[in-house]
């Protein structure tokens, strides 16, 4: 009967230890208004994903994201929580940008493309374009954030 005690004890430990081990990171990030972002925004022509460095009062951070193209419409830099696409590939022609990482925005419509391949082709460029040279795009983009 102690033998069997020991045992359920120690198991009892090894599994408190595991689950102190795994504890949450927070990473605090300062991306607003102010913020300046610089990227090498063409060679992200024919990729799903972009990145770019931002800095904030001096500190920097990478932020990644990706580009999608939607039939989905807006005016101006509205952020959108969800994007349609249509089953005509010719009305999917604006690009919406989503940064992933550090932290989640809402879509932010970066360009509206005249044809659904120039949309597919340019949309990841058009992202880390608009990030670094649009503040008004980096308001709606960074204002929108969620964890």
């Amino acid at each position: 009967m102690k033998k069997h005690l020991l045992i359920a004890a120690g198991l009892v430990g090894a599994v408190s230890i595991q689950s102190q081990s795994a504890m949450a990171v927070t990473k605090c990030v300062a991306l607003n208004s102010s913020t300046t972002c610089t990227s090498n925004y063409s060679s992200y022509t024919g990729h799903t994903d972009w990145a770019a460095m931002c800095t904030t009062n001096g500190v920097s951070t990478s932020i990644s994201g990706i580009g999608v193209c939607s039939s989905t419409q807006v005016s101006g830099y509205q952020p959108a929580t969800e994007l349609d696409t249509s089953s005509t590939a010719d009305e999917n022609l604006n690009c919406w940008c989503k940064m992933t990482s550090p932290a989640v925005s809402r879509w932010v419509l970066g360009e509206t493309h005249s044809s659904a391949g120039d949309c597919a082709q340019l949309c990841a460029y058009d992202c880390a374009n608009y990030v670094q040279s649009d503040v008004y795009f980096r308001s709606a983009m960074f204002g929108s954030l969620s964890d």
